[in-house]
């Protein structure tokens, strides 16, 4: 099968990261999989073979809508998957002008498709064959928006595993903060992503203790800001930037304890990782994270913004190892169900559904 994956993201994301996994495992397989990204975007960097480059700046770019037609002209693909919202108009353009072509789009944000007049149409276009959702309080949001529960499938974000952890890394950054409790979160510095909250938590905390050291790993557009915002606080000299690495592995499994604070999350994959590496994890209940946190199995929730309450749940895992064994363990074996050959799986199954589907009677649905 042909499949033709289009992202405009300019960032190295969650939705880039699991485009190029899905990519990756459908070649594996044999599969024809290609990937158009932005020619000022980063996932052109992560990749080797099977791409196009291209200008993008708009979602009503004409000129992308026609370099992606003559790219269909010549490799004929079964499908286009759109990967980000600003894909999905083009794509829809693809759609409508090379009928044969089915069209898969992904929606992996937990708020509501229905806030302007563009998103409405693309939405809940005629020529959109299908909709995923990475989670099922993504495809509740999409039902409650009006989107016919027929055209939406749920098919859950994977990621690989990695096969070993260098384990002296491990050591040597555990060795950086003299045996005191790590407290972490990895993720893209931006507004949904809420780690005021998270140094919020923090601070209380050490207000009562000085044993622990939060580690916050990543960056994006609001890292300086939050590091002033730490700057003004009591627990400014417990608390480490380390900017984006990539010993992410490394650096989870150093920690003690995984906290996401987001307001709005389609899944969170970092949580998939941090559990597969046996850590507890206290989280928020946004969006699709409680389909992986099991509140008291393996780890903790709270409701968006309830630093007290985080705080608190933080310091019990601190107090309790044994806890903190028994909800990692319990994480290890929820983790193994989000693999990136079950989501491959789930695509392909759909790609050929779609492809062998007649084309009235998707019309009609």
């Amino acid at each position: 099968m042909k499949i033709l994956h289009v992202d405009t993201g300019k960032e190295w994301r969650g939705g880039q990261r699991q485009a190029l996994f899905l990519h990756d495992a459908l070649r594996e397989r044999g599969h024809d999989s290609r990937i158009v990204c932005n020619e000022k975007g980063v996932f052109k960097d992560r990749l080797t073979e099977n791409y196009y480059s291209v200008r993008y700046r708009n979602e009503l770019d004409f000129s992308f809508v026609r370099l992606i037609l003559e790219i269909v002209d010549d490799f004929k693909p079964d499908i286009i998957h759109s990967h980000d919202a600003h894909a999905l108009t083009p794509s829809l353009f693809v759609r409508m002008l090379r009928s044969k072509v089915r069209h898969v789009h992904t929606r992996r944000v937990d708020f509501s498709v229905n806030k302007g007049w563009l998103s409405v149409r693309k939405y809940r276009n005629r020529w959109l064959d299908r909709l995923v959702a990475i989670s099922g309080a993504v495809k509740n949001i999409l039902k409650n928006d009006g989107i016919p529960e027929s055209k939406i499938d749920v098919i859950y974000d994977g990621v690989y595993f990695p096969n070993s952890v260098d384990q002296e890394a491990v050591r040597r950054i555990r060795a950086e903060f003299n045996g005191k409790t790590i407290v972490g979160n990895l993720g893209n510095f931006a507004d949904h992503k809420d780690h005021y909250t998270l140094i919020k938590a923090y601070d209380k905390i050490c207000h009562k203790r000085n044993d622990t050291v939060l580690l916050l790993v990543g960056d994006g557009p609001l890292y300086q800001e939050i590091q002033g915002y730490v700057n003004s606080l009591s627990c400014k000299g417990s608390v480490i930037f380390t900017g984006f690495r990539s010993d992410v592995y490394e650096l989870i499994s150093a920690m003690d304890i995984f906290v996401i604070t987001s307001k709005e999350e389609g899944l969170c994959t970092t949580i998939i990782d941090a559990m597969h590496l046996k850590k507890p994890i206290v989280a928020t209940r946004a969006g699709g994270i409680p389909e992986l946190v099991k509140d008291g199995c393996n780890g903790y929730l709270s409701e968006v913004r309830e630093f007290e309450l985080i705080a608190q749940q933080i310091i019990e895992l601190i107090d309790h190892q044994g806890k903190r064994f028994e909800f990692g363990k319990n994480g290890k074996n929820i983790a193994l169900g989000f693999n990136v050959g079950r989501m491959t799986n789930a695509y392909v199954e759909l790609y050929h559904q779609l492809k062998n589907c007649d084309v009235s009677q998707m019309k009609e649905n």
